[in-house]
């Protein structure tokens, strides 16, 4: 089904948010798929029962990946080497309107980034 999306990003080290963008995507009710733009990345948000992953594709490629009851990893592997962290779910929430997750990245025993991300979805009505 096509979507409208809205991506929020709340960092809560800092207190800011922002919108990342807004734009149209496929969804499945498990997996969301969107691109950034006319020439940005490839998106996929999976979020299913016991694993939440998002992933970018892009010349920088990310891929986080929480679970509900252990720590999981996030990815990044661009033209300098890969580089990992691990990752902490704190809180996720999924509904029809709606897809929430709050986690943080830790490095070396230290949280280094714990942001919330909300994809709001609406819709898309065919014509």
């Amino acid at each position: 089904m096509r979507i409208s999306v809205k991506l929020t990003q709340h960092d809560l080290l800092e207190d800011k948010k922002q919108i990342l963008l807004e734009t149209n995507a496929l969804y499945d009710g498990n997996t969301l798929r969107y691109c950034e733009g006319n020439d940005g990345g490839v998106h996929q948000v999976y979020f299913g029962d016991d694993l939440i992953s998002f992933e970018r594709k892009a010349d920088v490629h990310t891929k986080i990946t929480l679970y509900d009851n252990k720590d999981g990893e996030s990815t990044v592997d661009s033209q300098y080497g890969k580089m990992y962290m691990q990752t902490r779910l704190c809180h996720a929430e999924k509904c029809d309107e709606y897809w929430s997750v709050e986690y943080q990245l830790i490095l070396n025993d230290e949280v280094v980034l714990h942001q919330k991300l909300c994809w709001e979805f609406t819709p898309i009505k065919n014509i």
